[in-house]
């Protein structure tokens, strides 16, 4: 069975792409838990912004309930995935024979670790990303892993 991936130069996009999404998010955070630091200390927040000025810390506030955060985390998750889906500068069928044993072990570790998760606190609420972003790490970092011990 023949598997159509990305050329080689995706690669490159997916990681940079992936790179400036991560610090664009943490950047992001960073300053809207700081905003948040400030108004539950009780510090006038008048004098950095508030929802009701058009500056960016309004906008972030704004944002604070997600959406930004959220479509970040998608560009992430997408460049990523293009970094996943990207051909080895050597590609044979040994590589493929490494993509599919790093997919089932990524696949079996994400099964165990939801379910030991999901035993010790099922009213346990988290987001989709909580769970992806290991995932794909965990493939990517598996997949690197076993490439080595073959070159």
């Amino acid at each position: 069975m023949k598997t159509y991936i990305l050329p080689n130069w995706c690669k490159k996009i997916g990681l940079i792409l992936f790179i400036i999404t991560s610090l664009l998010n943490g950047s992001l955070n960073f300053i809207n838990n700081s905003i948040n630091k400030y108004k539950m200390s009780g510090i006038n927040t008048s004098e950095i912004g508030t929802e009701s000025d058009n500056g960016i810390l309004g906008l972030l506030n704004a944002f604070s309930g997600g959406g930004l955060i959220y479509g970040i985390d998608f560009i992430a998750i997408i460049a990523m995935l293009i970094y996943m889906i990207s051909k080895e500068k050597v590609e044979d069928d040994y590589i493929d024979k490494l993509r599919l044993e790093s997919f089932q072990l990524t696949f079996i570790i994400g099964l165990l670790a939801t379910t030991f998760i999901y035993m010790l606190a099922k009213d346990l609420k988290l987001t989709l990303d909580y769970f992806i972003f290991p995932l794909l790490w965990s493939y990517i970092i598996i997949f690197f892993i076993k490439r080595k011990m073959y070159l």
